[in-house]
Parts: C-alpha cells; structure tokens; sequence
C-alpha cells in the first residue's frame, strides 16, 4: 500500500500555478511530508507534481531504474528505485514501502486527479502551471492505458 496526498497551502492570493505546497507519502513501512520541516521545505506543488509524473511513467519503461524527485524549488527528495516490477520508494534515508509499480502508478495518478479536480477550478485557463499539469496528467493516463494493453 501506498498513498499520496497533495495540497495547496493556504492564502497564497491570487491563486497560481507556482503555489506552495505540500507532498505526503505514506507506504507500509514508513511517512514522510514536506509541510512542518524547517528550514521549510514546501515545494511549487503544481510543478512539482508533473515532475513526479513524469520521472514516475520512465521508471515502468525498463526493470530497474532510478528516480530521485527533487520537488520544484524545494529539498524536499523521495527516492524511487526499480528492480523487479517493485519499486522502493524512500525519504531522508528510510524506506517508506516497497510497492509493485502498476501500484505505485495508481496510487500517483489517483492523488493527482483528485488534487487537480480540488485545485485546478481556482486557475486561470491560460496558467502555466494549470496547463502543464493538465498535459502531464493526459500523458500520464494514455501512458498507462498504454501500458495495460502492451
């Protein structure tokens, strides 16, 4: 089991594609989050996200791989290593689970599409950071209906 959770910090008017924001993580064996650290770790969370969408589709391409996810204009880091179809996900130096990676996958795009419905409505349509998500979350579906059918 894993499960990641996305928010917006709030008063940060008017709202913006670069917004602040925090990234949970939570697997069987371990949490951690970018909100409470100091120095503050809170990550432009829009951005962010399609990072982590993307690092995350290159991780399926082969079976082992690397993705070491360095939010945007945070420290905040989550270390992703595939061997096997499973996948260790890790943070400041402990394992948070260890998740088959259609599961991980999953579990991303869920907390994604579930943090653009909440967030995006408040975006202006030409936003940057609103378009880029949208794009990234379009690719991210097509890649695992892709994959699924491969």
């Amino acid at each position: 089991m894993i499960v990641f959770r996305f928010t917006c910090r709030p008063d940060q008017a008017p709202e913006s594609g670069f917004d602040l924001g925090d990234l949970e993580i939570e697997g069987d064996l371990g949490r951690s989050t970018s909100a409470g650290r100091s120095p503050d770790q809170g990550m432009m969370v829009f951005l962010s996200l399609v990072l982590l969408l993307d690092g995350l589709a290159r991780l399926e391409t082969g079976h082992r791989g690397t993705f070491p996810f360095v939010a945007v204009d945070s420290s905040f880091r989550v270390d992703f290593r595939s061997k096997d179809r499973t996948v260790t996900v890790s943070s400041d130096g402990r394992v948070l689970g260890r998740p088959p990676l259609t599961e991980l996958l999953h579990a991303v795009l869920s907390a994604a599409e579930e943090f653009a419905a909440r967030e995006l409505p408040a975006l202006p349509a030409d936003d940057a950071g609103r378009q880029d998500l949208e794009t990234s979350l379009a690719q991210f579906r097509r890649f695992l209906a892709a994959s699924r059918s491969g």
